[in-house]
């Protein structure tokens, strides 16, 4: 079904079309009139001085149509444009929401990837938390459930959120090694199987090197220190013993102090574990490690393309014990093909069996380009919406009844039934680089490939990204010119 998208002036699109999305999921969305055999949504704004003038209708092939129009006085004139744009998807919310004839999104306006930055700015102006959740509800339109998730997991991680002054000369540190040994069903990234490790991970590492050793240099001459550390992919554990501690030693002779305080390195696949590799970690000062079983049912792993059982992630995780690295992430995914509660309840009971501290519970994400969207598509996919949801709830209450609480959370495009991915942890074993990437109130100097860079400006908390490439072949080729942006962006700083 494609549904087409009038809108006056046409900027109006880019703060629009999530919402129209939201209200027509699995639909075609496109930006033109359309015919009178064409659901369309028309939506019109004119700003006068102080006045926004909003009008838009729904028409529907069926003949139905919903009409409305609003005045609004602008607040300010700072922010007039912002403000109009606001107004804008706030009209066209309510709009869809009529035409629907149900509350399309729990989190209402909030369509963004990091929805509890929003109740982080109210807190810096010194809102009370119970004007905060009356904004979240009657302005951007939150239902009651969503809105004191927000609260609360703003609320456990804003102790660890840094100082302006300390943000300026604290950063973290995240590395890509972007290799996995097998695809997984729900992955949309497919330069990341490892073919060849000497044809491939070799010149990678190359690049690498002169990557790390040249922003060490930047961070240097500017006095910068780093709090964390983490090391992502991919699947950083694919290396080989040799090559990780070599990355390793690197690591610790240029960018580790007595101010750093973690450093995690994720094992998401438990294959990739032996003990020898956990002693090269713990000896280079690792002590936190993700592994990510995504569901302890052994059909299920199967079919999403992983190497390991359950036996393999129990196994894994007694060697993460035995070689005394402190604290362990383990990653779920909701909403995995053929699981529903009964799959939920045995995941989160083997789980806790093995009393990880913390718990990273994922909504399951439609991307195109994997296999899953070629095989099931979207409408397959949608079609367990209030299973996802059943699931969702059921961990969160598994793991407060267990003692864990939610410390960060996100969101992503194209998640089913429109839920989020919450991060919960034991009091006291928070993972400082998950707050920090999430929240967006440290720089973060991303290295290999397919990392992200985040540049804070602390005076206003404003941001600019930079992005290397996830390939391997176009991040080695681009090293010098990746390597240059980011020293430039982190001088432009400071």
């Amino acid at each position: 079904m494609i549904i087409h998208c009038d809108f006056k002036p046409v900027e109006l699109y880019y703060s629009l079309h999530e919402l129209v999305r939201l209200a027509f999921p699995g639909c075609q969305i496109i930006q033109e009139k359309g015919g009178h055999h064409a659901t369309v949504v028309h939506i019109s704004m004119e700003t006068l001085e102080k006045l926004a003038v909003i009008r838009g209708a729904v028409f529907s092939p069926e003949g139905n149509t919903i009409l409305r129009e609003e005045y609004n006085f602008r607040r300010s004139e700072a922010e007039t444009d912002d403000e109009a744009r606001w107004f804008a998807r706030r009209f066209t919310y309510q709009l869809l929401c009529q035409h629907i004839d149900k509350n399309i999104n729990s989190y209402g306006l909030l369509t963004g990837v990091r929805p509890v930055k929003l109740v982080h700015r109210f807190l810096d102006r010194g809102l009370s938390k119970r004007d905060i959740a009356d904004i979240l509800q009657d302005d951007y339109m939150l239902n009651q459930e969503k809105a004191a998730l927000l609260l609360e997991v703003a609320e456990n991680n804003r102790p660890f959120l840094l100082t302006p002054e300390k943000a300026k000369k604290m950063v973290s540190i995240y590395i890509g090694i972007p290799f996995c040994p097998s695809r997984c069903y729900y992955c949309s990234f497919p330069g990341a199987v490892l073919k060849d490790y000497d044809s491939e991970i070799k010149p990678f590492l190359q690049a690498l090197y002169i990557e790390m050793n040249r922003m060490a240099d930047c961070l240097q001459e500017q006095d910068i220190s780093i709090q964390s550390v983490y090391i992502g992919g991919g699947t950083p554990t694919v290396l080989s013993a040799k090559d990780l501690e070599e990355m390793l030693d690197l690591l610790n002779s240029r960018y580790i102090s007595h101010r750093t305080q973690e450093i995690t390195v994720e094992a998401g696949r438990p294959d990739t574990l032996d003990p020898g590799k956990l002693k090269i970690l713990k000896q280079a000062g690792v002590d936190r490690i993700c592994v990510n079983p995504q569901s302890m049912n052994d059909s299920t792993l199967k079919l999403i393309g992983r190497n390991h059982n359950q036996e393999g992630v129990v196994r894994s995780i007694e060697w993460v014990r035995e070689a005394g690295i402190r604290q362990i992430n383990m990653d779920l995914i909701v909403g995995l093909p053929g699981e529903k509660l009964p799959e939920n309840t045995s995941t989160a009971d083997e789980i806790l069996k093995l009393g990880p501290e913390n718990v990273t519970v994922h909504t399951l994400s439609f991307k195109r380009g994997s296999e899953m969207a070629a095989v099931e598509g979207k409408d397959e996919i949608d079609d367990r919406v209030r299973e996802v949801q059943t699931g969702v709830e059921y961990f969160s209450c598994k793991l407060r009844e267990a003692g864990y609480m939610p410390y960060y959370m996100y969101r992503q495009k194209y998640m089913k039934a429109g839920m989020e991915n919450t991060g919960y942890t034991l009091p006291g074993q928070e993972c400082l680089y998950n707050i920090q990437m999430i929240e967006e109130r440290q720089t973060i100097i991303g290295m290999g490939g397919g990392a992200a860079s985040k540049f804070i400006n602390t005076a206003d908390w404003k941001l600019t990204s930079s992005y290397n490439p996830k390939d391997p072949a176009a991040y080695c080729e681009s090293i010098e010119k990746l390597i240059k942006r980011k020293v430039d962006k982190l001088w432009a700083l400071n």
